[in-house]
């Protein structure tokens, strides 16, 4: 039982994991692991029932997708940049996390269901910070600049309106 103690309070943990693609952007209080997990499981769910699988399949997809990034409580969520320089061990993360289990689950009947949620929980979020990001463009908007130089580097970044420095 203290294994599976230990578990679930890592499990726990993701609350307290940023998805660091959205730090990386410049979102200031991102969805963690575990509120992305939560929405991907249910995405997933969906997908295996609209797609005429049984409940038995959309249950084992929304479980799946539940465990998709628990190793991120170990391995931490690493943008695409990161991943390019550091090597994460997944699959050990993954192994010694599920040890106190007596079997491996086995979740490759639906893994296409839970790649598809997961791409897609990250197009709704992006939607829901884009919509934020628009209402706070529109504020901008309607600030009077005073100075020359102001108003220059503003139409620069109206121009350009991309802060991602890295591409």
């Amino acid at each position: 039982m203290e294994d599976i103690v230990r578990f679930i309070h890592e499990a726990g943990s993701l609350k307290l994991v940023p998805r660091s693609g959205w730090l990386k952007l410049g979102i200031k209080l991102p969805e963690s692991v575990a509120e992305h997990s939560f929405r991907t499981a249910l995405i997933a769910f969906i997908l295996a029932l609209k797609n005429g699988e049984g409940l038995e399949v959309a249950c084992k997809a929304a479980t799946a997708a539940l465990f998709h990034d628990l190793h991120e409580s170990r391995t931490m969520d690493l943008h695409k940049i990161a991943q390019r320089y550091v090597i994460a061990n997944e699959k050990k993360a993954k192994e010694d996390q599920l040890s106190w289990m007596e079997f491996e689950p086995d979740f490759s009947e639906v893994e296409d269901y839970v790649d598809d949620a997961d791409k897609l929980e990250l197009a709704f979020q992006a939607v829901e910070y884009a919509d934020q990001a628009t209402y706070a463009l529109k504020l901008a908007e309607k600030v009077e600049l005073k100075t020359e130089i102001a108003k220059e580097i503003y139409q620069a970044l109206m121009v350009r309106k991309n802060p991602v420095w890295w591409r």
